[in-house]
């Protein structure tokens, strides 16, 4: 029988994140930040929350993240976090889309 995975606790991420490179912790709080927004825009918020959101959104190393599913080969689906890091439009696998995530509204 497969052995269950360990979840991560908060300790365990910090400490693991402390032995990141500086540079490598400001990509991860992007990461996070990115993964943040993602989530709270599929919450739909109302036309004063959203007005609130973009005015708080960071600099140039801001989140500015969002959600998209993907088909390969006819296989998934597969979500990806976009984000902006910089002047760099990157992407972080997250993992096949859990069926209570289907239909949740992402970019395509």
């Amino acid at each position: 029988m497969p052995r269950a995975k360990a979840v991560p606790t908060l300790e365990s991420v910090t400490a693991q994140a402390a032995q990141l490179s500086r540079t490598e912790r400001l990509e991860l709080i992007s990461i996070l930040q990115a993964m943040d927004e993602a989530e709270a825009a599929q919450q739909k918020p109302d036309k004063q929350t959203r007005k609130q959101i973009a005015l708080e959104r960071k600099g140039i190393r801001g989140g500015r993240g969002s959600f998209e599913d993907k088909y390969i080969n006819g296989y998934g689906p597969y979500r990806y976090l976009r984000y902006w890091y910089g002047k760099t439009h990157k992407s972080v696998y997250l993992g096949r889309v859990k069926p209570s995530q289907i239909g949740e509204p992402t970019e395509e």
